[in-house]
């Protein structure tokens, strides 16, 4: 008798094995209409190929670089009187040639991340896609070769039924992986959960869908549901699902799949927003930039009492900002850094200066003290010569969190301070406003742009990456200097008070309805379409823990 794979083999092979539902959903969708053959080319231990063979007349193939799991599958099937033609070898390796097509590709395929791809895999399985015109990068994720490779094997007119990850809609790898198959298949469908069926994996996973090998099409139909439970069929047919929401692949970089989590009355307030003569991206306001990385934060972070007490010159202290919560209001003030000092959370960053002008013995002592705690064997310390001095460091007009939990955070960077990596800088174009745009950041156009756009992470925080704040929507009315002032006091001390929804209902008032004229039921739309995926991407995080 074999025994399941151990949690660390399982982990190493990026194998997680699927809920029964979803096997049965997966098989029946793939094989109702029309029975054939069948691969599984990550077979795990048989279960897809189990649920397969229940159906009469089903040849069946599965393929997995695990001798166990390969032993697991063959003990399953030979339970229910079912065999199966089992290939024990790295799917990548598995040439289309020496498999006789099939009806459908089934199963789960690896989840593993660039870092563990194995070299040899890699190439294999990025040269497969390349053959498919796809080129992937080698920071690509196995799966998303995997998807390519396995559609090889298909027969003209065949189907491929997998479990996916989440970020099929989310990455650049992903959407380009997903643009490919959108144009080898007559229909694509996608069906996202709000509750993830994997026990112990962080990432979210969907249901890929593909019907017609060798036809191409248009949209990507996705549907949303709460939970597998939810899923049924009908003859293969997958209407009793509910209508879905059809996405146009024009450009994978501007795909938002998020819209199909709004309601209609929202989706429709959006996609009136976005089109307003008022209504500008980040990118055409500012440019993003980057923060610094000083690899040792501890160390290079101090107060200015800590730092005069170590005997430091005042002149290597420069104003900085550590993250979002160092933003306290719609300004970032000096006052703010001598609060946050107060508070213990330095807010100086050392910049150590050697020349013939400065007295080497605090150089030297700094050295000394960094040498002793280890900080010139940190990644990032051991790559820049001197370990000592850190690099990158600007300042910007406007400074927004990189990261986001119910709050995002917005400041104009009256401090002139540096920023660290967890927030991107903005300077503002010519002309453009820096307490305008800093202001725009309050709005229900531009919070609901930033669910749309960034990414959900572990503990449901909202990643944005500077490209995709480039494309960030800011309202952009004609306000006056007076009139932005005025607004910018009263959100200011509303932020600092913790009253967030209030200041972002006074800048709705004023720029929104006020400025560009949206009515208050458009405005209502676009607050309660922000509030539905903060609260999904947040309800989603506490039903993972």
């Amino acid at each position: 008798m074999s025994g399941p794979l151990p949690q660390s083999e399982r982990k190493a092979l990026g194998a997680y094995y699927t809920h029964e539902t979803v096997v049965r959903f997966l098989v029946g969708w793939g094989l109702e209409t029309r029975p054939g053959s069948v691969i599984d080319p990550s077979c795990g231990d048989g279960r897809f190929l189990e649920a397969a063979g229940e159906m009469a007349g089903v040849r069946l193939v599965g393929c997995d670089v695990s001798p166990q799991a390969l032993a697991e599958t063959e003990e399953r099937l030979g339970a229910r009187g079912l065999s199966a033609k089992l290939l024990g070898q790295d799917f990548f390796t598995l040439a289309p040639e020496s498999v006789e097509p099939v009806e459908l590709v089934v199963g789960n395929p690896p989840f593993i991340r660039y870092q563990r791809f194995d070299d040899r895999s890699r190439r294999a399985a990025l040269a497969s896609a390349l053959r498919l015109g796809v080129r992937l990068s080698r920071l690509t994720s196995t799966w998303a070769p995997f998807l390519l490779h396995a559609t090889r094997f298909l027969r003209p007119g065949g189907r491929l039924a997998m479990v996916v990850p989440a970020e099929i809609t989310q990455t650049h790898y992903g959407l380009r992986t997903l643009e490919a198959l959108l144009h080898r298949f007559a229909s694509l469908h996608l069906i996202a959960f709000e509750e993830n069926f994997f026990a112990g994996a962080q990432a979210d996973t969907c249901l890929l869908l593909a019907d017609g090998w060798g036809g191409s099409g248009r949209f990507v139909h996705l549907t949303p549901l709460s939970s597998i439970h939810e899923l049924r069929l009908h003859g293969g047919s997958l209407g009793l699902l509910g209508d879905p929401v059809c996405v146009e692949l024009t450009d994978g970089n501007q795909t938002r799949f998020s819209e199909a989590y709004l309601e209609k009355a929202e989706r429709q307030a959006w996609n009136r927003v976005r089109r307003h003569p008022h209504v500008r991206t980040v990118a055409a306001l500012a440019e993003v930039t980057n923060g610094y990385v000083t690899g040792d934060n501890e160390f290079f972070h101090r107060t200015r009492t800590a730092a005069e007490d170590a005997g430091l010159p005042p002149t290597w202290l420069y104003p900085t900002t550590r993250s979002s919560r160092s933003l306290l209001g719609l300004r970032f003030t000096a006052d703010d850094i001598a609060t946050l000092e107060a508070q213990g959370t330095a807010h100086h960053l050392l910049v150590p200066q050697e020349d013939l002008f400065t007295e080497r013995e605090p150089l030297d002592r700094l050295i000394a003290e960094g040498k002793e705690r280890g900080t010139p064997n940190r990644f990032k310390c051991r790559r820049r010569a001197p370990w000592w001095k850190v690099p990158g460091l600007q300042d910007a007009d406007v400074l927004v969190g990189y990261m986001a939990g119910a709050r995002p955070r917005a400041s104009v960077n009256d401090a002139r301070a540096f920023y660290t990596n967890s927030l991107h800088g903005l300077r503002v174009r010519p002309g453009v406003s820096p307490l305008l745009l800093a202001l725009g950041f309050y709005s229900s156009v531009t919070l609901l742009s930033l669910e749309i756009e960034g990414r959900s992470y572990g503990g449901g925080i909202l990643k944005i990456e500077p490209r995709e704040l480039d494309r960030i929507l800011i309202p952009w009315p004609d306000l006056s200097s007076d009139e932005t002032a005025a607004l910018a006091r009263t959100v200011d001390s509303l932020l600092r008070a913790g009253h967030y929804e209030a200041a972002t209902e006074a800048v709705d008032a004023a720029l929104l309805v006020g400025a560009l004229g949206l009515s208050e039921r458009t405005v209502k739309s676009l607050r309660a379409g922000r509030t539905r995926l903060m609260k999904r991407r947040l309800e989603r995080s506490r039903k993972r823990s």
